[in-house]
């Protein structure tokens, strides 16, 4: 039987990585501000909108990024990962790791237009339940699953590499009307940075923005409130090492299985 590409949640990945551009569309476009005079640091813009709008044209000509994604909403961990690290360039190098809180963990490579693809044992028995999952596990024994970045089984996962379709997101990003709050200069993990926050359907967000030198988009917090003092959604996004080289290490073969041994299982990721 062939193996067939299933829904494996990494497209999450994505669309957790491109919520700071939303925030960036919606400020830099259509964005009501609420202080327009206060500007931050030398030659920066002194409204919300300018600092969001230049931001998003920073996340647009990086040629690689860092990111790094923790979600404690209620959820997170089952149908998507409730963590990520993901550094990515244009040359479609990458290197990542999905954690999927208690189901288990993946990790990621992408050189050029190959793929590896590594996840531990108890994950390959949450996404194959039974035995397609045992038998994946115990095939692989830790290996990694390779092959090409266009492979049916392995598509949606190099998808989750492609920072050229981060991009495309951040460029075709929608509009919106809330009105945008640029808060007091903070401190975010030992750099000065400013906030501009929105709220809407009782949800906060908030973008944080380097207050200094180049206005690159730093982090970016999105928390809304659900049943009985819980949150219904809790992310934390962290942006770094804007055109910096990705650190690739492609695993060696003796640590690899091609993508073509799981069609004897039945099996592909899901």
């Amino acid at each position: 039987m062939k193996a067939e590409a299933k829904k494996t949640g990494y497209g999450w990945v994505l669309v957790s990585a491109v919520c700071t551009a939303t925030l960036i569309a919606a400020t830099a476009w259509s964005g009501d501000d609420e202080q327009d005079d206060a500007p931050v640091g030398a030659g920066r813009g002194s409204t919300a909108r300018e600092l969001a709008d230049r931001a998003r044209q920073a996340l647009l000509t990086a040629s690689s990024l860092h990111v790094t994604v923790e979600d404690r909403s209620k959820g997170a961990g089952t149908s998507a990962p409730s963590a990520l690290d993901l550094a990515l360039d244009r040359e479609d190098d990458c290197m990542a790791s999905v954690t999927f809180g208690a189901h288990g963990r993946a990790d990621i490579v992408r050189s050029d237009d190959r793929v590896w693809m590594r996840m531990d044992a108890k994950l390959w028995r949450t996404r194959l339940p039974g035995a397609e999952g045992r038998a994946a596990a115990k095939l692989l024994k830790g290996r990694y699953v390779t092959g090409p970045a266009d492979d049916r089984t392995l598509a949606d996962l190099a998808s989750v590499c492609d920072l050229s379709a981060l991009r495309r997101q951040i460029r075709d990003g929608g509009t919106g009307r809330e009105a945008v709050r640029k808060g007091e200069p903070t401190t975010l993990d030992g750099t000065r940075v400013v906030p501009l926050t929105t709220e809407a359907d009782g949800t906060t967000s908030t973008l944080y923005v380097a207050a200094h030198g180049t206005p690159y988009a730093l982090g970016y917090t999105e928390v809304s409130a659900g049943a009985a003092g819980t949150r219904a959604t809790d992310t934390t996004t962290r942006y770094a090492d804007y055109g910096k080289p990705v650190p690739v290490r492609t695993p060696p073969a003796d640590a690899s299985v091609d993508v073509s041994k799981l069609a004897s299982l039945g099996a592909g990721t899901r």
